[in-house]
C-alpha cells in the first residue's frame, strides 16, 4: 500500500488487511482509504501488491473502503514513479500525481457503463516527408532528430513537416498493436498534432493530455489510457508519463523548451522521464527539433543516441543587419533593410515582426537623471502595459501612479524599450491601411490568413500563417542575449529556429542584434555544430550538461550542515549557502552523473530527517518565511540567482 500523503518519511509501502466485506473488490492499483493512527484519521492509498502471507508480524489494520471500481495504477506506471523519485531524491507520491488526474464520479460511471472497444487501425501509413526517408526507428532505438524548417501547405491545413513525421511514426506503431507517445512544449504543437491527426482520419486513435481540457475530459482520457488499445497519446510534459498499452515509441519535440521543466515536486524533465520510460520498457525513443539541446548533444556524442541524416530542403534567406551597419553607426531598432524588405514582402502575404517584450514598454527611466524606474513597494522594474495606462511593476503589479525619483525627485517618466504594443503603433504609422495583429500572453493567437499584415508577436507566441510568413523581422536581439542568464544564447537560438521555420521557403528573415556566432549559425544552419562548440566549453568549464547540478535549499545551519555532510564524490563542487530573499539559504553541488544515484540517496535521508526532526515553534515575526524542511532539486535550471 502507497500512501497519498506529502510527508517523505511515509513514502514507502505499508500492509494493511483487507476486510471479508470488501473480498474481491480490492485489486493491485486500486484507489482505497486507510486509516492512520488507529483510526483517528484516513488517508487515500493505492494498492500496489496483494498477499496472503503478511511481512508485518504485528496487528495489521483493516482497508476501510475502496473509493473507485477500476484499478486505476497500472504496475509499469508504478515502477516509472518509483525510478524517477529514486533519481531525483523525492516521493513516489509526488510523481503520481502529476500522472493520475482527480476522479469524477459521473464520468467514472458513464466509462464503466458503455467500456470502450479497442479499435483496430485499419488505414494506410502516410508517407514521411522527403527528407526523413533515411528516419528508421527500429524496436528499442534511441535517435536525435535535426529537423530542417519547412512548411508542408495543402489545401485543408499549413502543417509544419515535423507534425507531419510523427503522424507517419505514430501509425506505424498502431499498425503493430502498440501506442505511441507524442510530447510537445505547449498548447500551440498540441494543436498542430492535433490538426495533423484529423487531417490524417485518426480523430478515434488518439487522446490529448494537457491542462487546457477540463478535469472530467483529463479523467475520461486516462480512464481510456489504462484500457488496452494502441493509442497515439498528445500532450505536453505530462503526456511523458501518461500510461499506455504497449508503448512503442515515444517523441519529444524540442525538448530544450523551458515549458518541459516541472514546477512541481520531484521537478523532473521531461527529457529525462522519457529517458527513464525507454529504459524500462525499451521502446524506441526519439528526439527531435530544430536546433539541438546540449542535454541531446551530450548523449549523441556518447554513443547513447544515434544521429538521424536528413535531406537539405530549400530555407528562407537570412539577413544579419548588423553585418550591414558602417563602422560608428548606430544602429536602427528596425534596420531600413528590414523595413524595405517588409513592405516588399505584403504584397505576397503575412510579415512577422518578433519583439522581446509585451506591453507597450518593458523599461522606464527618470526623464531628469536616466535613472532605471523601479517599484516603491518591491523596487521592481516599472512599465507601461498600454500607452496610456499607469506606471505598473513587472513583478508585483502594483500600480506607481505617485512615482517619484528617489535620486532627484522627478517625477516624468520616459519610455526606453519598445514591447508589442508600442511597436505594433510604429508600423502602424509606417504602413497606413495594412492590418497589424498583435500576439502576446494578453492577446493568444494560433493562426492567421494568407492575407496581408503585420503580425507583431513576442517570442513563442507567434501564430502559423497559412502558407507561411512572407517575411520576418526579428528585433531586440541585443534585449534578449543581454538577459542574465546561464542558457540565454541557447534559448534565443533555439526560438529564432522556431520562428524561422514559420515562413516560406522563399521568404527573407531579418535579424537584428545577433551577433557574430548567433549569426553564422543561423545563416549556416548550423545549429548541432553551434551545440557541439558549446558542449565543449561546458566540458572545459565543468557545468551542466557535462555535469549535474542539485540546489539545496532550508535554513542556512540545515543547509551548511548537509552539505558538510556529503558523502566523499571525486570532483564534486559545492557553491554557497547563499541567503535568499525569503530569508532561507541555498547551495549548489555540482557532480559527475554517474555519482547521481548514490547522492540521491544520501540526500533523501537528509531530507526526511529535516521532516521527522522536532523544532520548537517559531516566533510570530518568523512564520510569514519560514522554511520548515530541507528542499533538493536536482538539475535545477535556476542556477542564476545564486
Amino acid at each position: 500500500m502507497l500512501l497519498d500523503t506529502s510527508l517523505p518519511q511515509l513514502d514507502h509501502v505499508f500492509e494493511y488487511r483487507i476486510p471479508e466485506s470488501l473480498f474481491g473488490h480490492v485489486r493491485v492499483g486500486s484507489k482505497v482509504s486507510v486509516p492512520l493512527r488507529g483510526g483517528a484519521r484516513f488517508s487515500d492509498a493505492y494498492v500496489t501488491a496483494l498477499s496472503d502471507k503478511p511481512e508485518f508480524t504485528g496487528d495489521l489494520q483493516f482497508i476501510e473502503k475502496v473509493i473507485s471500481p477500476i484499478s486505476l495504477l497500472k504496475p509499469d506506471t508504478l515502477d516509472l514513479a518509483r525510478k524517477i523519485a529514486d533519481r531525483q531524491a523525492g516521493s513516489a507520491i509526488d510523481v503520481l500525481r502529476l500522472i493520475i488526474p482527480a476522479r469524477y464520479v459521473r464520468a467514472e460511471k458513464a466509462f464503466l457503463a458503455e467500456p470502450v472497444k479497442p479499435k483496430q487501425y485499419s488505414g494506410e501509413i502516410p508517407e514521411k516527408p522527403s527528407e526523413f526517408t533515411a528516419l528508421d526507428v527500429s524496436a528499442g532505438s534511441r535517435l536525435a532528430l535535426k529537423v530542417p524548417p519547412r512548411l508542408e501547405v495543402t489545401s485543408q491545413v499549413t502543417m509544419s513537416n515535423w507534425a507531419e513525421l510523427f503522424v507517419s511514426l505514430a501509425v506505424e506503431q498502431l499498425v503493430k498493436g502498440s501506442s505511441a507517445v507524442l510530447a510537445v512544449p505547449d498548447f500551440r504543437e498540441i494543436e498542430k498534432l492535433e490538426q495533423a491527426l484529423i487531417a490524417a482520419g485518426l480523430e478515434s486513435h488518439f487522446i490529448r493530455v494537457d491542462a487546457k481540457l477540463s478535469g472530467q475530459e483529463r479523467y475520461v482520457n486516462y480512464l481510456r489510457s489504462l484500457t488496452e488499445e494502441p493509442l497515439i497519446i498528445v500532450g505536453n510534459r505530462s503526456a511523458t508519463l501518461a500510461p499506455a498499452h504497449n508503448v512503442g515509441l515515444v517523441v519529444v519535440w524540442d525538448d530544450g523548451d523551458h515549458n518541459f521543466e516541472e514546477p512541481l515536486a520531484p521537478y523532473t524533465h521531461a527529457r529525462d522521464i522519457a529517458l527513464v520510460r525507454q529504459s524500462l520498457s525499451g521502446c524506441s525513443l526519439l528526439f527531435a527539433s530544430h536546433t539541438r539541446s546540449l542535454e541531446t548533444q551530450r548523449l549523441v556524442e556518447l554513443g547513447f543516441f544515434s544521429e538521424v541524416p536528413v535531406s537539405e530542403v530549400d530555407q528562407p534567406e537570412i539577413v544579419l543587419t548588423d553585418a550591414h551597419l558602417e563602422e560608428g553607426t548606430t544602429p536602427s531598432r528596425i534596420p531600413s533593410a528590414a523595413w524595405l524588405g517588409a513592405k516588399r514582402a505584403l504584397d505576397r502575404g503575412p510579415v512577422l515582426v518578433q519583439v522581446a517584450s509585451p506591453g507597450f514598454s518593458p523599461a522606464l527611466v527618470c526623464s531628469g537623471c536616466n535613472e532605471r524606474a523601479t517599484c516603491s513597494s518591491c523596487h521592481g522594474p516599472l512599465h507601461l502595459a498600454h500607452r496610456n495606462s499607469s506606471p505598473s511593476c513587472r513583478w508585483c503589479g502594483n500600480l506607481n501612479a505617485s512615482w517619484a525619483c528617489q535620486g532627484c525627485g522627478g517625477k516624468q517618466l520616459r519610455p526606453i524599450a519598445a514591447g508589442t504594443e508600442r511597436t505594433s503603433d510604429e508600423i502602424g504609422r509606417a504602413f497606413p491601411g495594412v492590418k497589424v495583429i498583435v500576439a502576446d500572453g494578453q492577446h493568444i493567437i494560433t493562426s492567421v490568413p494568407a492575407t496581408p499584415a503585420v503580425v507583431v508577436a513576442t517570442p513563442g507566441a507567434e501564430p502559423v500563417a497559412e502558407g507561411g510568413y512572407a517575411a520576418i523581422l526579428l528585433l531586440d536581439g541585443e534585449r534578449l542575449r543581454g538577459r542574465e542568464a546561464f542558457r540565454v544564447d541557447e534559448d534565443v537560438l533555439r526560438n529564432w529556429s522556431n520562428t524561422i521555420a514559420l515562413a516560406k521557403p522563399d521568404a527573407t528573415v531579418f535579424i537584428n542584434g545577433a551577433g557574430v556566432a548567433l549569426g553564422q549559425t543561423l545563416v549556416e544552419s548550423a545549429q548541432v555544430r553551434w551545440a557541439a562548440h558549446e558542449l565543449a566549453d561546458r566540458m572545459q568549464l565543468h557545468l551542466p550538461p557535462a555535469v549535474r547540478v542539485v540546489s539545496i535549499s532550508g535554513y542556512a545551519e540545515m543547509v551548511r550542515t548537509t552539505c558538510d555532510e556529503l558523502p566523499p564524490l571525486a570532483g564534486n563542487r559545492v557553491l554557497g549557502p547563499v541567503g535568499q530573499a525569503d530569508g532561507s539559504s541555498r547551495a549548489l553541488v555540482f557532480f559527475e552523473y554517474k555519482d547521481g544515484e548514490k547522492l540521491a540517496t544520501h540526500l533523501r535521508a537528509a531530507v526526511i530527517t529535516s521532516a521527522t526532526r522536532s523544532k520548537k515553534p517559531l516566533a510570530s515575526s518568523e512564520r510569514a518565511a519560514r522554511v520548515l524542511r530541507l528542499r533538493v532539486r536536482f538539475d535545477d535550471p535556476d542556477i542564476d540567482s545564486l
